[in-house]
């Protein structure tokens, strides 16, 4: 039971990092209550338990992938400026 909860503290709080980590670097000022920490964390404790302890750098890992992928994604389409139509 203590691996899970260790798991799900390190889930929420890795992600909760890489969250705002990249919210900072897409330059959002605003944002609404981050249930993906949430849902992360679960993740970690439920695969840790059940897969295996390395899931959990696995799963923020691929968060983290997906969260740099966005962020490039974003600042590319804000660089070549507005569609014309």
């Amino acid at each position: 039971m203590s691996s899970v909860l260790l798991h799900l503290f390190l889930g929420v709080i890795g992600s909760l990092g890489l969250f705002l980590l990249f919210t900072f670097l897409s330059g959002e000022r605003r944002f609404s209550a981050p249930f993906v920490v949430l849902v992360v964390g679960l993740a970690c404790a439920t695969l840790s338990r059940y897969l295996s302890p390395w899931a959990t750098p696995v799963i923020l890992v691929g968060y983290g992938v997906a969260g740099l992928l966005e962020v490039r994604r974003d600042r590319a389409s804000t660089a070549q400026g507005p569609r014309q139509r």
